[in-house]
This record gives C-alpha cells, sequence and structure tokens, in this order.
C-alpha cells in the first residue's frame, strides 16, 4: 500500500503541525470500511503493532464506519476481519488545534485504556484520512500517535 504524502519517516514532532493544514471529514460523509496503516518514523512503525496488541487491539486492521456516527475497530483473528471495541463520532474542537473537527470516541464499555483514547481525524485528500491517537489524559494528552485509513471495498459478508 502506498501513501499519497510522503509521511514515511517523519518524526513525531511532524505530525501536529500538519494535521492542523489539513480540512476534517463530514461526520455524515464517512462511511465504509477503512484499512489502516502506522505512518511515521520507524521506531512508531515497529512498535506501534505491540503496543496496541498490549491494549487489546492485537491485529489491528482497521475501522468500519456504518455511515450513522458509530462503528468499530477491525482485527484480524484467526485469520477473519472482526469487529472489536464500539466507537462513536462526534464533531468537537480539536485537541490538536482548537478548530472543529471529527473525533472517534472509545465507548465507555471498552476496556481501560480505551475510555481515554480519541482518534482525531482530517483530510489527506478525497478519500485518504490521516488520524491521530491521543491519550486524554494529563501530560500524555500532547503526543499525537499518527496512522492513516485507505478505503476498501469488502462486503460485510467478509467481516465476523
Amino acid at each position: 500500500m502506498t501513501q499519497p504524502f510522503p509521511l514515511t519517516g517523519k518524526p513525531l514532532s511532524y505530525f501536529k503541525p500538519f494535521f492542523t493544514t489539513l480540512s476534517a471529514p463530514d461526520l455524515h460523509a464517512l462511511k465504509g470500511v477503512y484499512r489502516g496503516q502506522f505512518t511515521g518514523s520507524a521506531w512508531l512503525r515497529l512498535s506501534a503493532p505491540s503496543s496496541l496488541a498490549l491494549a487489546g487491539l492485537g491485529g489491528w486492521w482497521g475501522k468500519i464506519f456504518p455511515g450513522d456516527g458509530t462503528g468499530h475497530n477491525l482485527v484480524i483473528h484467526q485469520g477473519k476481519l472482526i469487529r472489536k471495541f464500539p466507537i462513536r463520532l462526534a464533531v468537537i474542537p480539536s485537541l490538536v488545534d482548537g478548530k472543529p473537527g471529527l473525533t472517534v470516541q472509545y465507548t465507555p464499555e471498552c476496556p481501560f485504556p480505551w475510555p481515554h483514547v480519541i482518534d482525531e481525524l482530517r483530510c489527506l485528500d478525497e478519500t485518504t484520512l490521516l488520524g491521530l491517537t491521543i491519550i486524554n489524559q494529563g501530560f500524555l494528552r500532547r503526543l499525537a500517535f499518527p496512522f492513516l485509513l485507505f478505503p476498501e471495498e469488502i462486503s460485510l459478508e467478509q467481516l465476523g
């Protein structure tokens, strides 16, 4: 999978300023299955899968948005894509720049640390999204971990 912007290799400090130059996707237009990809520096791309596994999202593959302001993360489990950890979308001020933006919020039913995590989304182009994962607690709020979401043509029958 190729990236539409040269983001591989960029340091963590690059992403917040770059993110502020992008516009938020429309809540009601975000619908479908999106394949995720880690981006940024090598240490981040290599450590992200293990970090997510420790937090209960091992095998993270992407996200699904049915178009009603809700969704799920998708993980690969026993060779199948399954939905894990429900999410809801909200238009709220960004923790990055204060502008109204589209934020993925994890529901209170999700295990720790997910109720304290948000993903802010912005458009890189007509279809590709840049996400920043932020742990919304104390000094950790200053860190933002980047990922990309690319639309994928997958039938609902392929999901477990």
